[in-house]
């Protein structure tokens, strides 16, 4: 018989202000047999395809999203007066990036931005979301692309879930992405998330008592106790169909007054550095 124990894994880095946790059951020998430490941190791979019909792709999306952008920045959606194909797209997005890379660098800020490309399959338009740092104008952002419209938004977080709704939006449900053909991708100066891997934090009884909070429906009260903190804006606690084993998954986002602590701890601590 083999003996488990639970695994917490995560996606978090030092004052990301989101991250995605999982637990579930692992046993003793699948740990010996790939010799790894009780404890783990080491930087998260992105997706080497970035498709978003896969659940990990649409976790480090969602990542990279909350932790790099926020009030103030922006959300754009290019279309295409005429319908191109897909390489002609791919180019014109390309040299729109340009685009935008020399305006930014002429403003003097670095440019940063995590995009998605996407279309039906069955051959409908083609068209952009592009997540980018604010610091120019909206008019100056979309007076750069050519092709179609270009409609700018600020980004506005919610109080409570952060920019959960956009991510899902843009990332949409595993039965909408047999209807469309979506990739994403992002600049290389996006902060990256580290995964930890731990698998003494989480016990069986906590396990068992996160069972019994989804049938009181109690989860967010109970995991909010365990990540002090931090706030449940998603979800998922079962049982593996395949393997029968037990598994808990949530989306955390920071609750605001830490966020205003971690604001403040870091001014303190670029005051004490500067001559």
């Amino acid at each position: 018989m083999k003996h488990t124990f639970i695994r917490e894994k995560s996606l978090e880095r030092y004052n990301c202000t989101y991250k995605d946790v999982e637990w579930f059951e692992y046993s003793e020998e699948e740990q010996q047999a790939v010799r790894q430490a009780r404890r783990t941190k080491s930087r998260a791979s992105p997706p080497k395809i970035k498709q978003l019909n896969d659940e990990r792709s649409r976790k480090y999306f969602s990542w990279l999203l909350h932790n790099n952008f926020g009030k103030g920045d922006y959300h754009v959606t290019l279309t295409f007066a005429r319908e191109p194909t897909k390489d002609q797209a791919k180019k014109e997005f390309a040299n729109y990036i340009k685009r935008l890379r020399r305006l930014y660098d002429k403003a003097g800020i670095e440019f940063r931005y995590i995009y998605v490309s996407e279309g039906k399959r069955s051959g409908a338009r083609l068209h952009f979301h592009l997540i980018c740092n604010g610091g120019v104008l909206r008019d100056e952002i979309e007076s750069r692309w050519k092709l179609g419209i270009a409609n700018t938004d600020k980004l506005q977080p919610d109080a409570a879930d952060g920019l959960y709704a956009l991510s899902r939006y843009l990332t949409k449900s595993k039965a909408m992405a047999e209807k469309y053909e979506r990739a994403w991708n992002c600049s290389s100066n996006l902060k990256r998330p580290d995964e930890v891997v731990d698998d003494n934090s989480i016990s069986r009884k906590k396990m068992r008592k996160m069972q019994d909070a989804r049938r009181n429906d109690d989860v967010k009260r109970t995991v909010e106790r365990i990540y002090i903190g931090w706030r449940v804006i998603d979800y998922d606690i079962g049982e593996n169909p395949v393997t029968g084993r037990m598994y808990a998954r949530f989306k955390l986002i920071r609750k605001e007054r830490f966020n205003r602590r971690l604001s403040l701890y870091k001014a303190i601590k670029r005051k004490g550095k500067s001559p």
